[in-house]
């Protein structure tokens, strides 16, 4: 055999065990529902629209509101440790979702510089190629746009937080407002917390940042401490103080399961909310090992939420899930009614 065969095969092999390991890293997961009967008889129970049954004198604090964690993480490398979502944006929010986390960096490696959306240090893809582009803020808004062309009854809170060490804050903020300003009638950006009749057919603007850029513009300000313990605090939500509004927020993402689900439990039990105070409590958990795995605990936790026994008309404010299927989010907005 000559060199020149020898090299080729080699090369061959070498490019199956990549695309191999590329495959396994992107493959997604079964579903994580729980098998919980829900009753779909009610007036409320069509995912895509259910705050048109929300009244408008409502503020968004005092609603319970389903959300995703991670929002975009669907089709990222290291899936097994990294995916958070089995679902795109568009089909989230025909599913109930109303909150959206997301995280968001750079991307200059083309001939002009754009918002894409990441995991940490995983750029989030387009698809579940192999060789699919990154998925990119315009990507995302514009799922989220059609959304609320087709369905102005709703709102959303997209949540913005940029997790990018090697570009300015500010630089990421005037591209992020850039987006936003361009498209100003699909947006609130007070920095107050709305009613349903200010923010019905809107994204309610949220960040996790401060205004490096002196814009002005942050919409709701949501800046709180790492939660990266893992032996459990007395007590498990904190709460944060801003200009405008006061909020707590419960997460301790490195909690084992049975840590996470009873600091879930607390923050459902302890949740305080009004008019100018919002509650996050995310049942989401990388877990307190040294690899995590987010389907494997969504599972085991998603089970546990949709039994947990939510009473009617209370507002559990918003509750922050991975891998959100469409039951799950009846089961938390249920309780408004």
């Amino acid at each position: 055999m000559n060199k020149g065969r020898l090299f080729r095969i080699i090369c061959g092999f070498m490019m199956a065990f990549i695309v191999g390991i590329l495959v396994v890293l992107f493959v997604s997961d079964d579903d994580a529902s729980a098998e919980v009967s829900v009753d779909l008889n009610e007036p409320y129970s069509d995912t895509a629209n259910w705050m048109a049954s929300i009244g408008d004198d409502k503020y968004i604090s005092e609603i319970t509101i389903p959300g995703t964690h991670n929002t975009c993480a669907r089709n990222v490398v290291f899936g097994y440790s990294m995916r958070c979502q089995k679902t795109d944006v568009y089909e989230q929010l025909e599913n109930g979702f109303r909150y959206l986390d997301m995280r968001i960096a750079v991307d200059d490696s083309q001939d002009r510089e754009a918002i894409k959306l990441v995991h940490k240090f995983a750029s989030c893809h387009d698809s579940g190629s192999v060789f699919s582009n990154y998925l990119y803020l315009t990507d995302v808004t514009a799922d989220l746009y059609k959304f609320l062309q087709k369905h102005p009854t709703e709102t959303v809170i997209v949540n913005f937080k940029i997790e990018d060490d090697t570009h300015k804050t500010a630089d990421i903020q005037d591209m992020l407002l850039k987006e936003i300003t361009t498209n100003k009638d699909y947006w609130y950006t007070g920095s107050e917390i709305p009613t349903m009749s200010q923010a019905r057919g809107r994204a309610v603007l949220a960040t996790r940042f401060d205004d490096e850029a002196k814009s002005g513009i942050t919409g709701l300000n949501m800046i709180w401490s790492e939660q990266d313990n893992t032996i459990p605090a007395d007590i498990p939500y904190e709460l944060n103080v801003s200009d405008d509004f006061k909020f707590w927020v419960q997460d301790r993402y490195k909690y084992s399961v049975e840590d996470k689900y009873q600091a879930v439990v607390e923050g459902l039990e302890n949740c305080e909310v009004d008019e100018e105070t919002l509650f996050l409590n995310f049942v989401s958990t990388s877990g307190d090992g040294k690899i995590g795995h987010p389907y494997g605990y969504a599972k085991t936790l998603n089970n546990m939420l949709m039994e947990y026994p939510l009473k009617n008309e209370t507002c559990y404010g918003t509750i922050i899930v991975d891998f959100g299927t469409p039951n799950l989010a009846r089961h938390i907005y249920y309780s408004n009614f």
